[in-house]
Order: structure tokens, then C-alpha cells, then sequence
């Protein structure tokens, strides 16, 4: 009976040394490398030959790949917001209800709304470090300029170094301009607009209808709203190419030549510091690339086999290297969660002054970057790396989102996720491990705008997934293109709409007939699946109504007012 005793003891006090021991397991470190508008095809290991990607080849290589890796959105501000709180947009306000989907200005209110919980927070709850490097784009103020309610700083993140918004073409000096890309004819519509009032004014002053000083109220009331609709448009550079340190801008305009290697030093530097302290970090590394106005470092420029746009891309792997090498030379690879992906798919119709194409490449993919519910725009490059938790080599070809890793980190850091939301996202690693083989979304709603373009659904058994149809890009006749970017409100609403096999067809070329195998069976699941997600929709203010998006002179920021010019001072 003693020797029970015995056993008995040595068996729970074994019991509660492994449990010290998991309790005092180190925290794994996790960074996120998100690029901006690269391509399901722009990289060597999603099938790209002609541009030299090696770090990020190397990441796939040393972990998982996905290859039906998938957005929320096909527009950088909804993805964004999806991948910080693991929820389609549509349940947090970021869901754009008109033409505009995109927070456009730092001086407005449209963002990410304080009362949602993101990765930071719950990363920051569990006692790790925290930064953002690089564009944000997910809003500055709430409800008066100088809250910071949506500032990086008040969303969980300890550090910030990086774009407010996103960096786009009007930051070059070749004169380009974004809102003319979207409406060429816009300043003639202005002129047009101007005269319609200021010729019948004329004429009514001088047949002495009207005195002179109607004359010239009528003339500023009309005058002035589209002036500075004018200005606004000229003046995008001077109103948001601007560089933060945390609360406090550094650069306007940004340099951008050279960003990139700021950007990774930054990160670098974070990271020292984090294991100095002896603390676990979390950081969101979002590169400015690919999204236009490319610029890289003079090492780069004319480089590769693609212009300025593959110029860009690998700048984005050398940044890439730069972090893994850092990784390794600090002795935390091991310990470290690393995921690549991008916000949205490569954007086709992207073209510079000089006609060449400065958009990314989306494979066999039909369509691009806010196409909708196609997966040139919604299918992304997705890999994790984690050695001893994911094999090396590992390939997935299931669904997977963007939002699943915001479960991954609520289990990675061993952070309670908050209650009383409803979360989409999926915790995902046992199927990057290999512990399960089907992925646990059996649907995925493809959202473009406010609206459901799309769903996809993966039966529990089989190996197919299929993507049912409601709406297709309204694109330009015998092409997969629109003028600049597709409409969500103008694309076609589909008189009969159509099922693909996502896993034979990827380029959705070849629409299933009506007499496929359980095709009525497939469609009723999905109908009913659609209608119980609807009805799980609790209605928010949406952040892209006109007044939210509306620029605020009286929030916008300048540093030596009024030059609104300075260059950050750790990189001059």
C-alpha cells in the first residue's frame, strides 16, 4: 500500500512540473508581413518565372502554403479592417455602401471604430510588444480631431512608424492623379458645371435683371464648392503623403525611393529592443508595395524583367529577407509565427502616364483588385511559417481567410477572445499541421461593397469546393477589365447564378450546367447558408457615408505650417 502512496505522489508532482513547465513555455513571437495589391502570380512560388522572389519562396518552402488563400474584400480598407478583427466587414461599418471604398483622407472620420477588439489588443493583453510598421489606412479620429480613437496607438498597437492612409500615384512628381484615373472627364464636368450657372447669370445681369451683388453671391456660392472640389483633387499629395511616429508626423511629403529599407529597419529595431526586454512582440509589418506610385531604392530600379512594377516586387522580397534574417540573427526563428499574404489581388487595369502596365499579375485568376467577388481580386498568396508547429513544405489547397488569423493569435497567445461578437475567422492550424485535412469554413461570403457577390462552400466530404455566382463585373466588352476599377453597384446582377468548381476551374471559365451531380443539392445549401448569415447581420453606422468620408479641413495635419514640409530626422 506505501509504495501506492508512492506512485501516487510521483505522478502528480510529474503532473505539476509539466504544467510549470507549459505555464512557463515561452510565448511564440508572431509577425505579419501584408503587401499591398500584389498578385496571386507575382511570386515564384505561386508559379511566377520571370521575377526573382527567394526570401519569400524560402518562407513557403520552410512552412505552409495556401493556395486558395482568400480576402474579405477586393479593396485594401475592408480587407484590412476583416484581417484586424477576424469579422467581414459588414458587421463593423467597414463595409462601403457607395463608390467610395476606401478611406480616402486622414482628416476624416472614416476608420476602423474603437469599440472593435483587434489582434493588437488581444496580443497586447497577453504581455506582448506591439507595432505597426507601414500603412495603416484604417482611420486617425473618431469624433473631433485629436481623439485618436482610431490611431494605431488606441487600437492596440504600442508603436507606430508609417502612412495614416496608403501611398498612391499622386505622391510622384509625374502629375498623375488618382481621382482622374477614377473620372477622367472630371475637370471638364467642373467647368461644365460652372458655366451652366455662370453664362444664364450673365446674361440676366446684363438685361439688368439681376443687380451686381447677386451677381456676385451667386457667384461664390456656386464658385467655391467646385473650386474646391478643383483643389482637392490637385492637392492629394500635399493632404495625405505624410509620415507618423507614433502621434507626431516626421516627413511631408514622403520620400518615397528608399521606404521600404526604412520600414525594415524600423521593424528590426523593434524587435532588437523587444528581446532586450525579454518580451514576446507582435508585429504588423504592412509594406507600401506594390500599390501605386512605385519608387524604389536606386539598387532596384530597372532590375527586373517588369519595369518599375517588378522593381517593386522585389524590393518587397529583399524587405522580406531583411526580417527572416533578423529573425535568425536574434536566435528566434524557431520561436517565431511568421505570415505572408496580401491585402487584395494585383490591380490589372493599373497603368502609368507612359501606357505601361504598373499593376500586378493574377495568374489564370479571372479579374483584379475591386472586381468583386472574382478571385483576381479576393485570392491572395497566404503563407505561415512555425517551425515545430507546421511541417515544412506543407501545401494546402482549402479555403482559408485573411480573418483566420485573428483566431491564430488568440490561440498562439493564449488570449480569452472577447464574447458577445460574432468572430468568422476559423482557427486554421490544424489544417496548416496537418491535424485535419478539410477547412473548417465550410461557406465564405464574398463581399463587394455592402452586398454578397459570391459564396463559396466546401462540403464536409469530397474534396471539391464550389463557389456559387450572383453578380460579375460589369467589365469592358471582349475583355475581364473595367475602365480603372469595377463598380460593386454596376456589376451585373446574374438573371441565373452560376456554380464553378473552384477546385478544377480557378480561373472560372466553365460554369456548371444544371445537370451536375447534386448541383440542386449544392445550390440549396448555399441559399440557405447565405440567409442564415444575413439574418446574423446586426446593423452599424457604415464608415463610408458621405459624411464620414468627406474631407475635414480643420483636422488636417502639417508639420511647419503653412510649408507643410519636413523630412524625419533619424533618416536624413
Amino acid at each position: 500500500m506505501t509504495n501506492i502512496y508512492y506512485v501516487i505522489i510521483i505522478l502528480f508532482a510529474s503532473c505539476l512540473h509539466h504544467i510549470r513547465c507549459a505555464d512557463n513555455a515561452p510565448r511564440p513571437n508572431i509577425v505579419f508581413l501584408i503587401a499591398d495589391d500584389l498578385g496571386y502570380g507575382d511570386i515564384g512560388c505561386y508559379g511566377n518565372t520571370t521575377l526573382r522572389t527567394p526570401n519569400i519562396d524560402k518562407l513557403a518552402q520552410e512552412g505552409a502554403k495556401m493556395t486558395q488563400h482568400l480576402t474579405t474584400a477586393s479593396m485594401c480598407t475592408p480587407s484590412r479592417a476583416a484581417l484586424m478583427t477576424g469579422r467581414y466587414g459588414i458587421r463593423s461599418g467597414m463595409a462601403p455602401t457607395g463608390t467610395v471604398r476606401v478611406c480616402v483622407f486622414g482628416a476624416s472620420t472614416c476608420g476602423l471604430p474603437s469599440s472593435e477588439v483587434t489582434l493588437a489588443e488581444m496580443a497586447k493583453e497577453a504581455g506582448y510588444n506591439t507595432a505597426v510598421i507601414g500603412k495603416w489606412h484604417l482611420g486617425l479620429h473618431e469624433e473631433r480631431y485629436g481623439d485618436f480613437k482610431k490611431h494605431p496607438l488606441n487600437q492596440g498597437f504600442d508603436r507606430f512608424y508609417g502612412l495614416p492612409g496608403t501611398n498612391i500615384k499622386d505622391f510622384g512628381d509625374e502629375g498623375e492623379r488618382i481621382f482622374l484615373d477614377l473620372r477622367p472627364s472630371l475637370n471638364k464636368q467642373l467647368i461644365t458645371l460652372w458655366l451652366c450657372i455662370i453664362v444664364p447669370l450673365a446674361f440676366l445681369f446684363k438685361a439688368k435683371f439681376v443687380s451686381l451683388l447677386v451677381v456676385i453671391i451667386v457667384l461664390l456660392l456656386w464658385s467655391i464648392p467646385l473650386l474646391s472640389v478643383y483643389w482637392i483633387v490637385d492637392n492629394m499629395k500635399l493632404l495625405n503623403s505624410m509620415l507618423y511616429r507614433d502621434r507626431l508626423i516626421v516627413e511631408q511629403p514622403i520620400r518615397l525611393p528608399g521606404l521600404t529599407h526604412r520600414l525594415a529597419q524600423e521593424a528590426v529595431e523593434f524587435m532588437e529592443e523587444s528581446v532586450m526586454q525579454g518580451k514576446p512582440f507582435f508585429l504588423y509589418l504592412a509594406w507600401i508595395h506594390t500599390h501605386t506610385y512605385l519608387a524604389t531604392a536606386k539598387e532596384f530600379e530597372g532590375k527586373s524583367k517588369h519595369g518599375r512594377y517588378g522593381d517593386a516586387v522585389e524590393e518587397l522580397d529583399w524587405g522580406v529577407g531583411r526580417i527572416l534574417e533578423a529573425l535568425d540573427r536574434l536566435n528566434v526563428e524557431n520561436n517565431t509565427l511568421v505570415y505572408f499574404t496580401s491585402d487584395n489581388g494585383g490591380h490589372v487595369e493599373e497603368k502609368g502616364l507612359n501606357g505601361k502596365v504598373d499593376g500586378g499579375y493574377n495568374g489564370i485568376l479571372l479579374g483584379g483588385k475591386g472586381h468583386g467577388g472574382v478571385d483576381g481580386g479576393i485570392r491572395v498568396p497566404g503563407i505561415v511559417r512555425w517551425p515545430g508547429h507546421i511541417p515544412k513544405n506543407t501545401i494546402t489547397d482549402e479555403p482559408t481567410s485573411l480573418m483566420d488569423f485573428y483566431n491564430i493569435v488568440g490561440v498562439t497567445t493564449g488570449t480569452t477572445q472577447p464574447i458577445n461578437i460574432t468572430l468568422d475567422g476559423k482557427n486554421i492550424l490544424p489544417l496548416l499541421n496537418g491535424s485535419t485535412t478539410i477547412s473548417p469554413h465550410e461557406f465564405l461570403f464574398h463581399y463587394c461593397g455592402n452586398e454578397v457577390h459570391a459564396v463559396r462552400y466546401r462540403p464536409r466530404t469530397g474534396s471539391k469546393t464550389y463557389k456559387l455566382v450572383y453578380r460579375m463585373p460589369d467589365y469592358l466588352p471582349g475583355t475581364n477589365r473595367c475602365d480603372f476599377f469595377c463598380g460593386c453597384h454596376s456589376a451585373r446582377v446574374l438573371e441565373k447564378p452560376l456554380l464553378l468548381d473552384m477546385t478544377s476551374d480557378p480561373g472560372e471559365r466553365s460554369p456548371l450546367p444544371s445537370s451536375y451531380p447534386g448541383y440542386i443539392d449544392i445550390i440549396e445549401a448555399i441559399t440557405g447558408a447565405v440567409a442564415n448569415h444575413k439574418s446574423s447581420i446586426v446593423p452599424v453606422e457604415s464608415q463610408f457615408t458621405a459624411r464620414n468620408l468627406i474631407w475635414r479641413p480643420h483636422w488636417q495635419d502639417c508639420c511647419n505650417f503653412p510649408t507643410c514640409s519636413c523630412t524625419d530626422p533619424k533618416y536624413v
